[in-house]
């Protein structure tokens, strides 16, 4: 017996002993994600002043930037957890004052910080598909917005967040790891209701639908998974044109369920023109089914 139970201490003690390595490990990998540099060289572009580019700026980041940064764009808390951590969306007011416009190209389109640390859940994987005059566009507009409120922490996680980060538990959160950063800048389609100018658009549906819209997890680690928007999935439940708008401008499908909005943006989509709506519906249309 004594044999027994002094065999059993053994591989218990052994089991301990590869759980604490095993965390130790999955922290240490996390934290290096964590602190990652990259070094990535920002194109130039032109930025315009007109304001005809002000206007179309301003409705850009009223629709995509808002909905992580706050309607004041100051920042908000997207992940808070004493036992996860902290992660701060950055207070990107008064930008003109303290970065340049190779700094904001290398934010946005890239997802590197000005000291190349990779930025958490930044949709560098949708605007690394924008045009040249959009994205002057909507740094020309930022550039704009006086100096509020006070900077956001940088992201900080627990030991416990250490270890699902190292254990890949919060998914592509790093979309400098996985885009390609010598895609070129796209041409810009006519803006209207068009499929191309829809196809456009989606991409900010991809960054949480997944790559052909198809459903995916978003790079949100508390989201639930994203629905399949292809005619193969969600779209028939729609069932028209007018009912996808009216979803997006309200919040409540067409069989009453309502959207949360802390994980579906309904009401910053929900500002797209109607032209711009009927575009993205088109382009949802063209889609192949999928399941």
């Amino acid at each position: 017996m004594k044999k027994v139970l002094k065999w059993i201490g053994i591989i218990v003690g052994a089991l301990v002993g590869l759980v604490i390595v095993v965390t130790v490990v999955l922290s240490f990998v996390g934290n290096a994600q964590l602190s990652k540099t990259r070094d990535i060289r920002a194109e130039t572009i032109t930025i315009p002043t007109d304001e005809e580019a002000l206007a179309r700026g301003e409705h850009i980041v009223t629709i995509i930037c808002t909905g992580c940064h706050g309607e004041d764009l100051t920042g908000t808390a997207m992940v808070e957890d004493p036992a996860v951590g902290a992660i701060y969306s950055a207070n990107i007011t008064g930008l003109s004052q303290t970065l340049s416009d190779a700094d904001l190209v290398r934010a946005i389109r890239h997802g590197v910080d000005t000291d190349g640390r990779q930025l958490m859940i930044m949709p560098s994987e949708a605007f690394i598909h924008f045009s040249t005059e959009d994205l002057g566009a909507v740094i020309a507009y930022l550039k704009t917005v006086p100096r509020a409120g006070n900077d956001r922490p940088k992201p900080e996680l627990a030991f416990m967040g250490r270890i699902l980060m190292g254990a890949g538990m919060f998914g592509q959160v790093f979309p400098a790891e996985y885009i390609d950063h010598n895609q070129p800048f796209p041409t810009m389609p006519d803006i209207g209701a068009n499929v191309e100018y829809g196809e456009y658009l989606s991409r900010f549906c991809a960054s949480c639908h997944g790559e052909g819209l198809k459903g995916g997890q978003p790079p949100d680690p508390d989201s639930p998974p994203a629905p399949n928007l292809t005619p193969g999935g969600r779209l028939p439940l729609y069932s028209s044109e007018e009912n996808f708008v009216q979803t997006l401008r309200t919040g409540v499908t067409p069989y009453g369920y309502e959207l949360n909005p802390d994980f579906m943006p309904w009401k910053e989509f929900g500002k797209l023109d109607d032209d711009e709506l009927s575009g993205l519906w088109m382009y949802l249309q063209s889609l192949p089914p999928t399941q």
